[in-house]
């Protein structure tokens, strides 16, 4: 998803005090340019840069040097403008658009907007269950490379209700029809006392992380193994890629505790706690056996695979793998930062700072990916 192409991502990480003077840290004036809450950056094909921000449900544009030249989209109901804030996925198409498209409870349908901010149309999505995009792609001749979830059904245990959370990967032609299917998960993510709401996410979960590859095929990972797949427009499997990330840890009983203790702690409403929030001590064993072994997948510019692996709460970081379509690592860090994206002039990726603001940072490209990667601060 997201390659960069478009993709949703939550900055938290440490405060980095020093940044050389080509890496911009944008948006942090006051005023209608501030960034709030970013939650996805991208590289316009006219080389400006792209921001996503959810405190005011618009896209803010910067250019190069890092100056602010205006605001795409606005929070409201119509067509142009954004009803779901927190459920925004934006990109470009291969024409030189700009699209976004939103999450449950948002439009249901594809908004195409020009650079300038003006409003084109609508790609209405033809689906009747009721869905939500959590990615999507611009692909040639117009269609586009949707990842949908669905609302799954409850599953009644001894104690409570499991809620699952259907996810398929599809290929929507111009006119926002289903041209094919090709990936199709789902899996329990909620935990409630109730059929329907109340409920609280369970941990474990097999990621569904996929980019958009070469000769229309995508690479998948659920997390659940050192290999990638690669799996063609038609969903049939097309081969494997073996990397160098670890093997998935087994989930202990020490995990799931720890996972119980912090959900506890992280919900402030005593009373709904009480009331709703204990389910979460019905539940003894993780339905899950591993912890996904990655985060991200990201196809660069230059041809290679981007992955990030788990985020570590223990020391605040994750690896980063920059790898050849073989699979062969051609550079790896350990990080803070989060977000990390390559695109053709930048490296993008976000901090905190000490008052726990979200920092964007675009460092500029001047060499190879696999030398530019280095350059990543490390601590």
């Amino acid at each position: 998803m997201r390659k960069i192409v478009p993709t949703v991502f939550l900055f938290f990480g440490c405060f980095l005090s020093a940044f050389g003077k080509d890496v911009l840290t944008i948006g942090q004036e006051k005023g209608e340019e501030m960034l709030i809450y970013p939650s996805q950056i991208e590289e316009g094909p006219d080389g400006n840069i792209y921001v996503y921000d959810t405190a005011d449900s618009t896209i803010k544009v910067y250019s190069p040097a890092g100056d602010f030249l205006r605001k795409i989209g606005r929070r409201g109901q119509g067509p142009g403008e954004i009803q779901r804030a927190d459920g925004v996925t934006f990109g470009f198409t291969k024409t030189g658009k700009l699209f976004f498209s939103e999450f449950f409870g948002g439009h249901p349908w594809i908004t195409l907007m020009d650079l300038s901010g003006e409003f084109l149309e609508v790609i209405k999505i033809e689906i009747k269950e009721r869905f939500g995009v959590s990615d999507i792609v611009s692909l040639p001749n117009d269609r586009f490379l949707v990842q949908f979830s669905f609302v799954g059904r409850p599953e009644k245990k001894k104690d409570y209700f499991l809620q699952s959370f259907p996810q398929e990967l599809m290929v929507l032609d111009a006119g926002g029809n289903i041209q094919s299917r090709i990936i199709i998960k789902s899996h329990h993510t909620r935990i409630s006392y109730y059929d329907q709401g109340a409920d609280i996410g369970i941990p474990f979960i097999p990621v569904f992380e996929w980019t958009q590859f070469k000769d229309e095929t995508v690479i998948f990972s659920e997390g659940l193994s050192t290999k990638l797949k690669v799996i063609d427009y038609d969903g049939k499997l097309m081969g494997e890629i073996e990397t160098p990330l670890p093997e998935p840890e087994k989930v202990t009983k020490k995990d799931l505790e720890r996972w119980k203790e912090w959900r506890k702690e992280s919900i402030r409403d005593r009373a709904w706690y009480s009331r709703f929030g204990r389910v979460i001590e019905k539940y003894n064993k993780s339905i899950y056996e591993k912890i996904p072994n990655l985060s991200e997948i990201s196809f660069t510019p230059e041809g290679n695979v981007l992955v990030s692996g788990r985020w570590s709460d223990e020391d605040q970081s994750t690896d980063h793998w920059l790898l050849d379509v073989e699979g062969k690592s051609l550079a790896q860090i350990r990080t803070h930062v989060r977000g990390l994206r390559i695109s053709k002039h930048y490296i993008f990726y976000a901090t905190t700072d000490e008052e726990e603001n979200i920092l964007v940072h675009c460092l500029k490209r001047e060499g190879s990916e696999k030398e530019d990667f280095s350059r990543i601060p490390t601590k």
